[in-house]
């Protein structure tokens, strides 16, 4: 067996980074290892593959690797494992790794062409054998091995399953009868965005649905860009303890209420996780979730807003395709990640100046592009809001403008803004 080691002297290939990340973190081969050939790893294709084999046998870890090998590959595995640094470059490395195997595939195609041409091959031939050979080449945004109707065995057996048990058709199901009865509960691989005019309620709806959803032991993620996370967790705690938020926020319920009550709560919210980084782009979302989904799970995750997203190029935008290629990429997070993914988005100011202000989805700041890729779209409206005398205070209007794969309607809820929950009517 051929056997190359890394030099001090020059940089580490792709192939040998990946490789050392592997086996820094055996979880990152387990999530990616449906993307990956062995020929992609060139000389180090052996490698890869012993990877595979201690993985399907007892479960990858370096010593498993190691024993396998004589002290001379240890070196080489010890060296590709300290060139490792940064698990958010797997995808990277992975597009790098294939658009060097189709760089030395269209080479061998151009030298082949070359060659036949000078030895005064028919043309017609050649242009048939290089169409052919082409063909069996893949670009760096392959998905990896995935053959025609491979996935329909899968589709039947869940069929089957969900013909046993009617109750594995439901997404995520939150326990509030209307709203579950209209979405069938929030479904995994799905990308819904909520809008609403400012104070309308948005933030009280979503971590409503994330209370109700840790609770039955959903891992639930947020993205705040914001508020912070001490802000989210005054409101959470506000709806769980049934207090008002300002004066919980300001200090002023009784002592009990902060050392027992709000003690018992904190453990509860424990497993939530919240970034509030300012600033961060679709990318940093997605690679945290790949982690989060390797490390703990991950079944439903928020993004507050999805127009404070940054994204490459924003500065040039022109007709909101910055945000468009935001919810693209939030959509694909969610199928990669198997778990479903909410943005909260901002309403143009045009929607004050009509007479009935329930909100569009031509109201949603860049709407054409996030029609386009959600699946699920929610418009929140309060008549109270702009109506003192209203008949429908306290009432939340919860319009579903769009569902992919349902119905559409409006779903009414009370909303305590005070307490910051949402309830179903019939429950008052």
């Amino acid at each position: 067996m051929e056997i190359s080691t890394a030099s001090n002297a020059r940089e580490t290939h792709p192939s040998e980074e990946l490789l050392g990340l592997f086996l820094k973190d055996p979880t990152l081969l387990q999530a990616n290892y449906h993307l990956l050939t062995a020929d992609l790893f060139q000389e180090y294709y052996w490698l890869f593959e012993l990877m595979l084999e201690v993985e399907s046998v007892e479960g990858l870890t370096f010593k498993g690797v190691a024993q396998r090998l004589d002290i001379n590959q240890i070196k080489l595995l010890q060296e590709m494992k300290n060139a490792a640094f940064n698990e958010n470059r797997v995808p990277l490395l992975i597009r790098q790794l294939k658009k060097e195997r189709l760089a030395k595939g269209l080479s061998g195609l151009s030298r082949e062409v070359i060659q036949r041409t000078a030895d005064g091959e028919d043309p017609d031939q050649i242009l048939r054998d290089v169409q052919n050979s082409a063909f069996t080449l893949e670009s760096s945004e392959s998905g990896g091995n995935h053959e025609a109707g491979e996935g329909i065995d899968g589709w039947f057996e869940r069929k089957l399953k969900i013909m046993e048990d009617n109750s594995l058709a439901y997404g995520l199901l939150t326990g509030i009868g209307s709203l579950d009865a209209l979405t069938t509960g929030w479904h995994r691989k799905d990308f819904s965005v909520v809008g609403g005019w400012t104070s309308m309620g948005k933030t009280a709806f979503v971590l409503e649905i994330v209370k109700l959803l840790n609770a039955a032991n959903y891992k639930c993620a947020i993205f705040s860009l914001e508020m912070i996370e001490d802000q989210i967790y005054d409101r959470m705690t506000s709806n769980i303890l049934q207090v008002s938020l300002e004066q919980f926020r300001l200090g002023k319920l009784a002592r009990h209420h902060y050392l027992e009550r709000a003690n018992r709560v904190k453990e509860h919210l424990r497993s939530i996780f919240i970034d509030d980084t300012r600033g961060i782009s679709a990318d940093y979302i997605t690679d945290v979730m790949r982690r989060l989904k390797r490390t703990q799970g991950l079944d439903f995750v928020v993004v507050d807003y999805i127009q404070d997203v940054k994204e490459t190029g924003e500065m040039n935008d022109n007709g909101g395709s910055a945000l468009a290629r935001v919810c693209r990429k939030l959509r694909a997070a969610a199928k990669e990640m198997d778990c479903h993914v909410m943005g909260l988005s901002q309403i143009t100011r045009g929607v004050n100046d009509r007479q009935d202000k329930r909100p569009l989805v031509s109201d949603l700041a860049g709407s054409t592009g996030i029609e386009t890729s959600a699946d699920v779209i929610a418009l929140l409206y309060r008549d109270d809001y702009y109506n003192k005398d209203s008949d429908k205070k306290g009432i939340m209007e919860v319009n579903f403008a769009k569902q992919r794969n349902g119905g559409l309607g409006v779903v009414e809820l009370n909303y305590d803004r005070t307490t910051q929950s949402i309830r179903e009517i019939k429950a008052y």
